[in-house]
């Protein structure tokens, strides 16, 4: 079940990036009005845009009117827009109309593309598909040892011990299995690389290098309709030895989002920070935001923590049923 919904999400997320480059590639500008939006649900994520249903791999999609070069009209919903720019164009649980640059083809089978989205949506979604990608060939290293495993043991058993075996042994809980093993792997995944972190964090406070850095973006991301926004920057510095250097996106505060910006509009543009020479790789530390950077590597330390525990006892209870099951020899 995990694989088949791996494989139908990645190919999802391959045809809509697929989609979008084609559109940017071949089509034109145009200008495009906001006329409806529609949260998405992740256990449903799809929209129905006339008979058939479609993939939404973010969590809002809008709708769209513009008229073409061949002056047709056209509507359109079910358009994802990423986290950030539905921040952007919703005020709570309030629609913004706004009237939008975007990129579109004069047929009735393409979505017209949000221009000033662009870059969000995409990074999104390679991100997630790396992510689906990497579960979905988890998920079939996993199995398949399973299939071969009972395949040869069936063989190995003979023809007729068969009627026993399957009258007396319990089926092996597939799902099971691979719950546990995705929490396993996803849990053992966020509590070294949280752990990393503060290491890294550790590192900075002891020998790191300060220097004053530009916050080139400062933008919310509203990851479900209704819901407060979460907050990122971009920063850019010269570090010590005359090089230039950025990171980011990066999380922070609300706290720090209001010492920076006034009624959601940035007005602070440099912030001190402390970062470590030679790692462009390595997280800098937003000095007034310290205790955000160290409660987010604690939380998943935590988080990951708990994720191993749940797949551990997942994993110790399909152990545990399967051999208090098996029937003794003697019977």
């Amino acid at each position: 079940m995990f694989l088949a919904v791996g494989v139908l999400a990645t190919l999802g997320l391959y045809w809509n990036q697929h989609a979008i480059e084609r559109v940017m590639r071949d089509g034109y500008g145009a200008t495009g009005k906001i006329t409806s939006a529609q949260a998405v649900s992740p256990r449903f994520p799809f929209v129905f845009d006339g008979v058939w249903p479609r993939y939404v791999d973010e969590n809002l999609s809008i709708g769209l009117q513009w008229t073409g070069r061949d002056g047709v009209a056209r509507e359109r919903k079910g358009i994802a827009v990423s986290a950030a720019y539905a921040a952007r164009v919703t005020v709570g649980n309030q629609l913004r109309l706004l009237t939008i640059p975007i990129q579109v083809v004069d047929d009735d089978s393409s979505l017209p593309v949000a221009v000033e989205d662009l870059d969000d949506h995409l990074s999104h979604l390679r991100s997630l598909s790396g992510f689906m990608l990497a579960g979905t060939a988890i998920c079939a290293v996993i199995l398949l040892p399973v299939i071969g495993w009972q395949a040869w043991s069936a063989r190995r058993g003979g023809p007729g011990s068969a009627a026993i075996a399957s009258r007396a042994r319990r089926p092996f809980p597939y799902t099971l299995a691979l719950l546990a093993a995705v929490m396993l792997s996803f849990g053992g995944y966020m509590l070294v690389s949280s752990y990393a972190e503060q290491g890294t964090l550790k590192e900075i406070f002891d020998h790191g290098d300060e220097a004053t850095a530009d916050i080139t973006r400062a933008y919310g991301e509203v990851n479900k309709a209704g819901e407060p926004p979460s907050y990122l920057v971009t920063l850019a510095w010269t570090d010590r030895s005359g090089q230039q250097q950025t990171y980011g996106p990066t999380h922070i505060s609300p706290a720090f989002w209001r010492q920076i910006t006034r009624n959601g509009v940035q007005t602070v543009r440099q912030t001190r920070i402390r970062y470590l020479t030679g790692r462009p790789d390595a997280r800098p530390l937003i000095v007034d935001d310290a205790a955000e950077h160290q409660y987010q590597n604690s939380f998943g330390v935590k988080g990951g923590a708990a994720f191993l525990a749940f797949g551990l006892i997942l994993a110790g209870v399909m152990l545990f049923f399967r051999y208090r099951r098996r029937p003794s020899a003697s019977s």
